[in-house]
């Protein structure tokens, strides 16, 4: 650790760690189990390198991430790479990309290694090389900072230099370069600008600082004895702390924001095991205020100021997929949702915005002592004490201690060892009962353990544990057992298909106690209410023509409500409430919202509202309006599978779930109030084409125009929401008003992208949509004018020339006819009929141009819908079906860039001419979009579809396409679906689209059938 004034070190700890420490540790007991999970990505979105070195958030909402390879801008669904192309002087200067600031006024800032600076313009779709009015910038940028005028200073080899917005240019500040003790200019790893105009620098000699209104750069000491050192970056957070990063001596940080006082919290350190003498690369300060330093080696230093400036590591570890992608982090940045993203050796890493919420625990936690003995958790029991305990698949039982930060591990011995521990129970007595092959006593002190002597229950396996002032209740596969516990006299009880008061199954699933004395017992064949006195049952079941009777027999869970109960079964979740009649249920399941319908578990929260952990995840009901809620990934979402009835709510709100994947700890609170922030996601025009050439445009403007001129009749928007938490789950659709008669779906898994062809000419408005599922389930809405040139037939001076054309030769021909009545009446009736004739064949050249690609001469997407409505209506009225292909043309794009686009556009013709003339007169051929081609197959079975598609498939791959410079290899992937009635086009369409991409992922060159949607129960 370096020198620094010892009393600001003890001010600093005094104030700002030990007492917010303290009052974290009360507030997050869960804290010594929370760790920082990453999405990485490389390969998978096509990144041009693996090493990135700069990520930038952009003006709108893109993420830029310059590696060493190229240039990739990320909107969420499609990547964008630049390249330097040698003979293209508005192409990226050098590959090698080194730096990134985003520019206010749109565009970005790059800064190369050996290609010096650049400047994207988004409006020309271009890069433009900036050099100084005078001297040299140098080769290599570092860094970037704005200078509050929409432009930026910049660090490089050659010193600091200033781009100007306004004027588009560099000045290279000769008059303030930093000087060296040798008196000549150096240069600036890092610049930053305060918000009063003071301009900081780090160099090879330490930290310098310029004034406002001063013109050279003056050294700042970072300790007491080391005036000087490599400074690589420096941040002020929002707190007025200044934070400087070195080359080999740690993090020195000026609590006050005074230059004169610098200290280095021990954490911080060069010989730190965090920090480890390795380069501070970067500083970015988070919405919670904590500061995530980037180092060149050892990941990232987590410091949370609010907890005592506590500091945690975050590395790469190759057997977790979660974690970091690499420990080499050459920068960071914060994207719209708070999400942090980090430019590392192997590929960029992005980590979800703050808020929490979620966590799970499992068997290889960070700390040994914070792991779980497996990760199958079928048992949840928090005791008086808020000791958790947790019953697993393979026999053992553990105690999460909170307080103490660690997990005791206990496996049962003898005949119980490997059985699943599914029933646990806090006796009156303090001891925690545990259903094994029989019961087990457990002493919560010592966790010494005995059998309770029960001859009458053997070695049965234990399933559900309940007590009441006098019983205990054991629940196993083979009825319910009552034993008493002054006389330990045990009764038995089981189900009697003869008698209706019997137990309803003999499975006891679980077991609740009521106020009143009764006991509602959950089992496969409903919910029996038992009265311990008489011993006799009264059965609630699933009854088909009642609405009040419980919508499915098989009950797991039970939770009371006061003088209402909930149930979770599997077909739903069903609301209790005591009539004079007994019970009356009502449902709520998937057609409410529900997740899904086989319900695991239940549970409510400090609010009475009901979470419930189901096949589909995880949903909350409002207790007074019934409205249900479901978990997403975006919200944290772990896992997806979850254990029978392993489900508890501890003291201070927190809700806990087993999982075969581990605990999940809820904190509905926290979790819920990320409704009420507001989100900066923005839904973008991220790429746009007509023609198939790269419209340039501004991805924000309000209301942004697209043209299309007389020759511009394909156009393709791609839209995007940055919204980077999961993606994958947006959904996104589309609708041109005054043309499309209702919205177009994308299919999930697909770039979002409006298509459209030969559209009439006239102003549009297309309207774009993108829902995000989760707990703030949003829609996001965006309008774009598009507005189409007329055909010159279209045109108001050729109608009227052509008008006036008619009405001369009329009048002519009725001069003439004056003289010559009868021959010149044959000469008007055949001018009447030219002109009628030509305007037949104008009319059909419009509808030609209207329904078809101009490209392949297929039906294009217009006309493939209504053909499809119309086969839908002819299959509801005469009880048939059809069938439906999508087809696509296997590695089209290697064919483009081997043989380039003429070539792969010859392809995709010759490929449609022959699908077009090998299907029957009545199928419809259409290009989808495109490589893909779709064929819609009226009145026919899915057998006769998919053998008529793999006929195809053989006859392209059997037979090459000719090109100029020789033969083309051509196959091509396929999915074919069957239409049902209920179906509407989007499904047809997307189970078409899974099955073709089940087709793609099976090797190619091959046809799927769409898979029945149907289930079988249970």
């Amino acid at each position: 650790m370096k020198p620094y004034r010892p009393l600001a070190v003890l001010a600093l700890f005094l104030s700002v760690m030990i007492l917010p420490f303290g009052r974290l540790q009360a507030a997050d007991s869960w804290a010594a189990w929370r760790w920082t999970s990453f999405a990485s990505l490389g390969e998978a979105i096509g990144l041009p390198h693996i090493t990135t070195t700069a990520v930038v958030r952009a003006r709108d909402g893109t993420m830029w991430i310059g590696t060493r390879g190229g240039l990739t801008r990320y909107d969420g669904q499609r990547v964008r790479t630049f390249k330097q192309r040698q003979a293209d002087p508005h192409s990226l200067p050098d590959n090698y990309v080194r730096s990134l600031m985003a520019l206010p006024g749109g565009g970005v800032l790059i800064g190369t290694n050996v290609g010096g600076l650049a400047r994207y313009d988004p409006q020309r779709d271009a890069f433009i090389r900036l050099k100084p009015t005078h001297g040299a910038i140098g080769a290599r940028i570092f860094s970037f900072t704005p200078d509050g005028a929409g432009g930026a200073y910049i660090g490089s080899d050659g010193g600091v230099h200033h781009y100007i917005a306004r004027l588009d240019r560099v000045d290279p500040m000769t008059d303030s370069a930093i000087p060296s003790p040798d008196g000549r200019p150096q240069g600036a790893f890092a610049v930053f600008r305060d918000g009063d105009g003071t301009l900081w620098a780090g160099s090879d000699h330490g930290l310098l600082r310029r004034a406002p209104g001063t013109r050279p750069f003056t050294h700042v000491p970072l300790g007491a004895h080391k005036p000087s050192g490599d400074v690589w970056s420096i941040l002020r957070d929002r707190r007025g702390r200044l934070w400087v990063g070195t080359g080999s001596d740690g993090v020195f940080l000026s609590e006050n924001g005074d230059p004169r006082h610098f200290v280095q919290l021990p954490t911080l350190t060069s010989d730190a095991p965090l920090i480890g003498h390795r380069t501070i690369r970067a500083f970015v300060e988070d919405r919670l205020g904590r500061i995530w330093i980037a180092t060149d080696g050892m990941g990232i230093v987590l410091l949370d100021p609010a907890r005592g400036f506590a500091a945690s590591g975050l590395r790469h570890d190759m057997g977790n997929p979660l974690a970091l992608a690499g420990d080499t982090v050459r920068a960071l940045a914060m994207d719209d949702g708070g999400g942090i993203w980090a430019a590392t050796e192997l590929g960029a890493s992005r980590t979800q915005g703050p808020g929490g919420g979620v966590l799970r625990i499992g068997s290889a936690m960070h700390d040994p002592r914070l792991s779980l003995a497996d990760d199958n958790v079928r048992g949840v029991l928090v005791d008086r004490r808020q000791q958790i305990w947790l019953g697993f698949s393979n026999g053992s039982v553990d105690r999460l201690d909170r307080a103490a930060g660690q997990v005791r591990h206990l496996a049962l011995a003898g005949h119980h060892a490997g059985q699943d521990i599914k029933a646990l129970l806090e006796s009156s007595d303090g001891s925690i009962l545990i259903g094994a092959r029989g019961v087990v006593a457990i002493d919560p002190r010592t966790l010494a353990t005995h059998d309770l002597a029960i001859p009458e229950l053997g070695d049965l396996p234990v399933i559900s544990l309940a007590e009441t002032k006098r019983d205990l209740l054991i629940g196993t596969y083979k009825g319910l057992y009552k034993r008493d516990r002054a006389t330990g006299r045990v009764t038995v009880y089981r189900h009697d298909p003869a008698d209706p008061r019997s137990l309803p199954n003999n499975e006891v699933i679980n077991i609740l106690p009521r106020p009143d004395g009764q006991v509602l017992v959950a089992t496969p064949g409903g919910i029996g209410q038992f009265d311990p006195r008489s011993g006799r049952f009264v059965c609630y079941a699933n009854r088909a023509n009642d609405p009040y009777s419980l919508p499915q027999d098989y009950v797991g869970s039970m939770v009371p409500d006061g003088r209402r109960l909930w149930v979770g079964t599997y077909g739903g979740v069903a609301l209790g409430r005591t009539t004079r009649d007994g019970w009356k249920f009502r449902a709520i399941g998937e057609a409410q919202g529900l997740a899904g319908d086989n319900v695991a578990s239940l549970t409510p929260d400090a609010r009475r509202r009901l979470w419930t952990a189901s096949a589909g995840g995880i949903s909350v009901i409002d207790p007074t309006s019934l409205h249900v809620l479901e978990m997403s990934q975006r919200d944290g979402m772990p896992m997806r599978a979850f254990n029978q009835r392993a489900a508890a709510t501890m003291n201070d709100g927190s809700l806990l779930f087993g999982s075969p994947e581990g605990l999940m700890v809820l904190q509905p609170d926290l979790l819920l109030e990320r409704r009420d922030r507001s989100d900066t996601a923005q839904l973008i025009v991220s790429q746009a084409d007509i023609n198939g050439r790269l419209l340039a445009i501004d991805s924000v403007a309000r209301d942004p125009v697209v043209h299309l001129d007389r020759q511009g009749r394909t156009l393709r928007l791609g839209f995007s929401l940055t919204d980077y938490a999961a993606p994958e789950e947006i959904r996104y659709r589309y609708r041109l008003e005054g043309f499309d008669a209702d919205w177009m779906t994308v299919p999930a898994g697909t770039p979002a992208t409006a298509i459209y062809t030969n559209l009439p000419s006239g102003d549009y408005w297309l309207t774009l949509s993108a829902h995000v599922p989760g707990l703030a389930a949003r829609t996001v809405t965006r309008q774009v004018r598009i507005t189409v040139d007329p055909q010159w037939y279209e045109t108001w001076p050729a109608r009227i020339g052509l008008s006036l054309l008619l009405l001369v030769s009329i009048s002519g021909a009725f001069w003439l006819v004056t003289a010559v009545i009868r021959r010149r009446a044959d000469v008007l009736e055949a001018i009447v009929a030219e002109r009628t004739s030509a305007l037949r064949v104008a009319n059909a050249q419009l509808d030609r141009l209207a329904s078809t690609d101009p490209l392949t001469g297929l039906a294009n997407r217009r006309t493939l819908m209504n053909e499809m409505e119309q086969a839908a209506e002819r299959a509801c009225r005469s009880g048939g079906g059809f069938a439906f292909a999508l087809l696509d043309l296997d590695h089209f794009k290697r064919i483009n860039d081997e043989h380039g686009h003429s070539v792969g556009d010859a392809v995709l013709v010759e490929v449609a001419r022959r699908i077009q003339g090998a299907v029957r007169a009545k199928d419809c051929v259409a290009r989808y979009g495109g490589e893909e081609i779709a064929i819609l197959f009226p009145d026919t079975g899915l057998e006769i579809a998919t053998a008529i598609v793999e006929r195809l498939r053989r006859q392209i791959a059997e037979s090459p396409v000719m090109a100029e410079h020789g033969p083309v290899p051509v196959t091509m992937s396929a999915g074919v679906a069957h239409w049902r009635a209920g179906n509407i086009a989007g499904d047809l369409m997307r189970r078409a689209d899974e099955a073709l991409y089940r087709a793609k992922r099976g090797g190619r060159d091959r046809v799927e059938q769409a898979r029945d949607l149907e289930r079988a129960d249970g």
